[in-house]
Parts: structure tokens; C-alpha cells; sequence
């Protein structure tokens, strides 16, 4: 049943049709003109207005604009005579008539069949602004979850602070601007201890608790992040280093002061390291400053822990440049070395497979001094791989071996970025590609990869199978050398792998008859 509003003067006319409407269940209000009915629109609410067009006081045109203006959703049917359709043809020019009857009506019944189709028509309108309106709240739903999901992505699932790929990225964000920038590593002392002794509950509890006060600490245009299991991120756009040694001593002071208790109520000894540099001491590439920042990280830990340490620019005008520069990448190794012991063992027991396989091929002793150098520096990169990463035992994950591969890029940044190290770039940045293209990272093949970092690759994945590592034994020599020849082709150039192999088992020949 709808509401319907019948304005007519003709006081018959309006009687005939309210009671043709009556009997079609719908309820009818008469007015006997346009002011009447007006009147009634301003006080009552109506589905449906049929009007006459020609009225005192106020005319159908002039009812028509009122409602649209005080009730825009009510449907209107024009009432006209013969003599005037004109008037009815304005009405449908202004978009807010639905249809039109002619006076005096042949057949009553069509008022009813054009009220219903009329009632249909609201009824639809409607229906398509609840789905107008429903698919707008699902749309600002949708853009919640789509902005809550974008959060999650960013954030570390313990802590709630930036995960490692976040605040990696608004660290080249800000290094992409003009301003300064720092950078603060963070690393817990005897995280492992804690572990192991509480369990990891307690270790969970933990980095949360530290979490909580290096986000307090940090001003809302800081940026903070987990990198690994108890390593985090400052990104500190517009401040010095000295800015953000302050900024880490009152870290450092927040947590002394305010302890973690245990849950049978024990204050645990809570101890970070920090390390700083900003980008007036390393320059804007992010592998110098955050190389830099994990130098004065381990700078902290080698004298104690517990401290604060800036990444200082060397003033000694009187060391001659190539001095300077291996006593960085020296410091860089070191640094490495301390991450991952087996790093460095590996890096000396490759280069000298390395050097082995370049004698054999007749190469000068220039060349040999490059190869001794890229052997000991191929491994560099991974200063910036996270310990989790770096020290798990057993497989990575997919993710993981993705983080692990960025070393050979890191390795090859940090070369080309220092003086007079060139010819070891090509070595130091092949040694992970394959003889059939499958490699990384750059994916080339064949006599496309560098011949030392042909060289390189037999040299470092013999080493990496032979040598001992905490979770697991090396594979005997024979075994490795198998593997070699199985990959010639496909892993390995396949003359410097046959090569290899010869010269091995020669070698292995000479051993045992000297034995």
C-alpha cells in the first residue's frame, strides 16, 4: 500500500480517483489545490503526488518544482486536458514527471495501472540506492582492510615495529631527498642466553619490551624497525650523528631504567649496542651508510658492550689511498667475520682453491693478486644480512635465500664504491652465476660471466661443501669433486671444473704416495 497525494480543484474529478486508488489498497490525501497540497508535503511524507495542471493559488508546474525541492524522492503524475498536453510536455523537460493522463479520463483503471508502474519505479530507485549505498560502505570497508593490510605488510609480527623490508625502504626514501639522514643499528648482548635460560616466551616478552621503549623514544618523523631476531633500525631523517648518538644514549638509558621483569617477578639485565653514521660521513648510498653503522655496531661490541659508538670519518691525510682503502675492507671482513665466523674461514680457504685453479691456467701474477683479493672480498656483502639469516642452520626458507642472494650485490657496492678496486669487481659480482644462465645476479651464461668469476664459482663451491659448519660436517673431497663434475656445463664452466678435478686428485695422488 503507498501513500498517495491527490491534488485536484475538480471536487467530482477528485472523488472518482481517490476511490478508484482506495480500491487498489492504496491510502489517498486530497487537496484541493496546489497550495493545499503543498501544505501537506511540508508536513507529511507522501510515495506517490498525481496533480492536476491547472489549479488556483498554485498551478501543477508550480507543485511540481515545491516537491522536488522539499521531497525529490516522491514520485509525480500530471493530470492535463486535451488542450493543454503543452503544459504536461514542460513538466517532463524539468526530469521529475513520470507520466502523464489526459482529462477526462476514457478508463479510470489506467490511473491505477500507471500508479503501480509508477510505485514500481520508486520501489526500484530505492532498492538501488540501498545497493548504491551498500557498495559504499563496502567500499570504505574494503579500503580499511586494504590500508589495515598495508600496515601488517610493513610491520614485524612480534614487535609491531617496521619489518625488515619496510625500513629498508624508508631508509632510500629519505636517502633519496637532500637532508641529512642517520642511521642507528641496535643489537642485544647475550640474546641467546636469555633464550636459552627463560625460554623463548620470555625472549618474545623481551624484544617487545625494547621495542616499546625505542618507539617512545623516537619523534614521530623517526623511523623504527626489526631487521632480525634481536637487531633493530633507526632511519633519523634531518639530524646529525652526534644527534643520534644522544637520541641512542637515552635509549640506552630508558631501557637500564626501566627493567624487565619476568614472570616470576626477576628484573632482567637488559644491554644493547649502537651504532651509528649519517650521511655527512658516508655519502647517500645506503650499502656505505648502513656498512658504516654496523662497523661502529661491532666497534661497540668488540670493546664491551653496552655503549654507544659514531662511525668517524678517517682524517689521516699521510696514509697513502690504497693504504686506507684495504684497511677498510680489511674492517669490513673483520666486521663479517664477527657476524658469521665461518664466513671468514671460508673466504681464505676459497681464495686459495681460487688462486690454485688461475696458477694452473697460466695467469700472471697481477691476475693472481686480483683473485686474492676478490677471494677475500667476495664475501663482504653479507654485513648486510641479518643474523637470523645469516647464522640459521639448516635450509632458508624462500624469503630468506632471496635476503641471502642481495650479498653478492652488497659485495660488489662495497668494492666498486672504494678507490682503485676495479679489476675485482667482475669477480666479486659473477661468482654466483651459472654456465647455463640459471645464476643470479644477473642471470648470464656461458663465456657472458667473467672468467674469474667462472674461476670463483668452482673455487667457492667446492670450499662451501668441504668445510665443516656448526650444524653440519663437510662432504669428503672425493664426494665434492664428483658433485664438480656432475655441475660442469650446467653449474660450472665446464674446462675450469675438468681442470679443477684433475688437479685435485693429482694432487690427492701425490699426498697419499708421499703418505
Amino acid at each position: 500500500m503507498a501513500r498517495i497525494l491527490l491534488a485536484d480543484d475538480e471536487e467530482g474529478l477528485r472523488l472518482l480517483l481517490g476511490r478508484q486508488l482506495k480500491r487498489s489498497g492504496h491510502e489517498v490525501i486530497p487537496a484541493c489545490d496546489g497550495q493545499q497540497a503543498a501544505e501537506l508535503l511540508g508536513s507529511d511524507t507522501f510515495d506517490l503526488i498525481v496533480s492536476d495542471m491547472k489549479m488556483p493559488r498554485m498551478d501543477g508546474m508550480a507543485l511540481l518544482a515545491h516537491a522536488r525541492t522539499v521531497a525529490p524522492d516522491t514520485e509525480f503524475i500530471v493530470l492535463t486536458g486535451h488542450g493543454n498536453l503543452e503544459n504536461a510536455v514542460e513538466a517532463f523537460k524539468t526530469g521529475n514527471v513520470f507520466d502523464y493522463l489526459l482529462k477526462p479520463l476514457e478508463d479510470i483503471a489506467e490511473l491505477s495501472a500507471i500508479v503501480e508502474r509508477a510505485l514500481e519505479r520508486k520501489k526500484l530507485r530505492e532498492e538501488n540506492g540501498q545497493l548504491v549505498k551498500q557498495m559504499q560502505e563496502h567500499i570504505v570497508q574494503l579500503e580499511e582492510v586494504r590500508a589495515q593490510l598495508a600496515y601488517l605488510a610493513e610491520r614485524d609480527g612480534l614487535t609491531g615495529l617496521l619489518n625488515y623490508r619496510a625500513i629498508h625502504q624508508r631508509l632510500e626514501d629519505m636517502l633519496a631527498g637532500t637532508e641529512n639522514v642517520a642511521v642507528c643499528l641496535l643489537d642485544m648482548d647475550s640474546f641467546k642466553m636469555l633464550n636459552d635460560t627463560y625460554g623463548h616466551p620470555v625472549g618474545d616478552e623481551i624484544l617487545r619490551h625494547i621495542s616499546r621503549i625505542i618507539a617512545q623514544s623516537c619523534a614521530e618523523n623517526y623511523y623504527a624497525g626489526r631487521c632480525g631476531g634481536d637487531e633493530f633500525m633507526l632511519v633519523l631523517p634531518g639530524i646529525t650523528g652526534r644527534a643520534a648518538c644522544l637520541l641512542a644514549e637515552q635509549i640506552r638509558q630508558n631501557i637500564h631504567d626501566t627493567p624487565f621483569v619476568n614472570p616470576e617477578g626477576t628484573a632482567l639485565p637488559i644491554c644493547l649496542c649502537f651504532g651509528v653514521a649519517d650521511t655527512t660521513a658516508t655519502g647517500r648510498s645506503s650499502v656505505s651508510l648502513l656498512t658504516a653503522a654496523d662497523g661502529a655496531l661491532y666497534e661497540s661490541k668488540r670493546t664491551g658492550g653496552d655503549q654507544v659508538t659514531l662511525h668517524m670519518v678517517d682524517q689521516d691525510a699521510d696514509q697513502p689511498l690504497q693504504y686506507n682503502a684495504y684497511t677498510v675492507l680489511d674492517g669490513l671482513v673483520t666486521a663479517v667475520d664477527h657476524k658469521d665466523r665461518y664466513t671468514r674461514l671460508h673466504s681464505e680457504h676459497m681464495t686459495g682453491f681460487a688462486l690454485q685453479i688461475a696458477e694452473k691456467m697460466g695467469m700472471s701474477d697481477n691476475t693472481l693478486e686480483i683473485v686474492r683479493i676478490a677471494g677475500l672480498l667476495h664475501d663482504v656483502g653479507k654485513i648486510g644480512v641479518p643474523d637470523t639469516v645469516l647464522r640459521k642452520p639448516g635450509n632458508l626458507t624462500e624469503e630468506e635465500y632471496e635476503v641471502m642472494k642481495t650479498h653478492v650485490t652488497l659485495s660488489a657496492a662495497i668494492i666498486h664504491g672504494l678507490p682503485h678496486l676495479p679489476d675485482i669487481l667482475d669477480a666479486v659480482a659473477h661468482h654466483h652465476e651459472r654456465w647455463d644462465g640459471k645464476g643470479y645476479p644477473f642471470g648470464k651464461k656461458g663465456e657472458e660471466i667473467p672468467l674469474l668469476g667462472r674461476v670463483m664459482a668452482v673455487a667457492d663451491a667446492f670450499s662451501a661443501m668441504t668445510l665443516d659448519r656448526p650444524y653440519r660436517a663437510g662432504i669428503p673431497v672425493e664426494q665434492a669433486l664428483d658433485r664438480i663434475l656432475q655441475g660442469a656445463g650446467s653449474q660450472f664452466d665446464p674446462q675450469i671444473a675438468e681442470l679443477f678435478v684433475q688437479m685435485m686428485r693429482a694432487k690427492n695422488q701425490q699426498w697419499r704416495k708421499a703418505a
